[in-house]
């Protein structure tokens, strides 16, 4: 009897089981469809002699993804240093969002004559860590001084998870738990072509928490490290923003130049941060696509081609910080950008 009352329980434990499980596949089943993020990547440990540069030509068949390589993987400080035996990752993400579903328009009179908007998005992970470049200098919150426990040298070049000291700017206080960016101190930027002012760059090395603060300064921890955190690096407030980014129209009627990269690289393409001389007071805006053209003449008839695409990140005043998306050749300073006809919009 024994036998066969544990042959009835282990019998009954198997239906149910069998039955919840029916029961989760079916639920699943009628769930609607939602937007995911697609992730895929490999991993590779570096070997005497790597480089970024070689690594991103031999996986990505281009060497301008070797940016993004050093921004997936934040344990590497300096580009130019890797050893043998670390182990990078090397990711790729972009994210669209489905069509918004067409309306029934006979059940919906009111929506008949009005358009149906599409809902794209680009993702660009490494958004927190991009610069820009502004017309006139901002205030400072504060400045990097010393390194927490090394009064007698300062150390010039600081990583993640170290404390470090900080010391306002005027009268603003540097709160605890308030985290701040940090920049290299602005730099005036020059158009390559007539050499005019152009505006000063605000090159980010990281983020920074308050951890304590005292009367004279306080003491900061080092959340992130994009790049060496240098002493006197400055402080602006942090202020997050969204990796996916909604993809709109370019304006029409742009026309305008690319006049410097962001890591002042003389020649540059793919998937490399980039800047432009047109900004919020022109129209741009962050989610707007451009085509990058060229000019050429032929038989003294001035023609022009377009040979790539750019996404703008970030818009100050008179400039923006745009990512190259696409360059079917390299680009070098002061490349050319318009606005697209509305088939080369993405």
């Amino acid at each position: 009897m024994r036998i066969k009352s544990s042959r009835l329980i282990a019998w009954w434990f198997f239906v149910t089981g069998a039955v919840a499980v029916l029961a989760i596949a079916a639920v699943a089943s009628n769930e609607e469809p939602s937007n995911i993020e697609l992730e895929s990547g490999i991993y590779y440990s570096v070997k005497k002699g790597d480089t970024l540069w070689e690594i991103s030509n031999r996986y990505f068949n281009t060497h301008w993804r070797w940016p993004q390589i050093w921004s997936e993987n934040q344990q590497i400080m300096n580009p130019h240093l890797i050893f043998p035996g670390e182990r990078l990752r090397l990711f790729h993400q972009i994210w669209d969002a489905p069509l918004a579903p067409e309306p029934d328009q006979s059940q919906i009179p009111s929506l008949v004559d009005q358009p149906v908007m599409e809902s794209r998005y680009f993702v660009y992970s490494s958004i927190h860590r991009i610069g820009f470049v502004k017309e006139q200098p901002v205030e400072a919150s504060g400045r990097i001084t010393l390194i927490k426990g090394d009064k007698n040298v300062q150390k010039t070049i600081l990583g993640q998870d170290e404390s470090i000291y900080v010391t306002s700017a005027g009268n603003t206080p540097l709160k605890v738990g308030d985290v701040y960016a940090v920049y290299r101190s602005p730099v005036p930027v020059k158009d390559p072509e007539s050499k005019d002012p152009v505006g000063v760059q605000y090159y980010k090395t990281g983020l920074i928490r308050i951890a304590e603060s005292r009367q004279d300064y306080a003491v900061a921890k080092v959340e992130k490290a994009f790049r060496s955190i240098m002493v006197n690096d400055v402080l602006l407030p942090y202020e997050p923003v969204s990796s996916k980014i909604q993809l709109i129209p370019g304006k029409s009627g742009i026309d305008g130049k690319i006049f410097m990269a962001e890591e002042g690289s003389v020649v540059f393409g793919n998937d490399v941060v980039a800047f432009i001389n047109k900004g919020s007071e022109d129209g741009i805006q962050t989610g707007q696509t451009y085509a990058i053209y060229d000019e050429y003449s032929i038989e003294f008839v001035l023609d022009t081609v377009d040979f790539g695409s750019l996404l703008v990140l970030h818009t100050e005043a008179t400039t923006a910080t745009v990512l190259i998306l696409r360059s079917d050749r390299s680009i070098q300073p002061p490349g050319k950008f318009r606005s697209p006809s509305s088939s080369q919009n993405l």
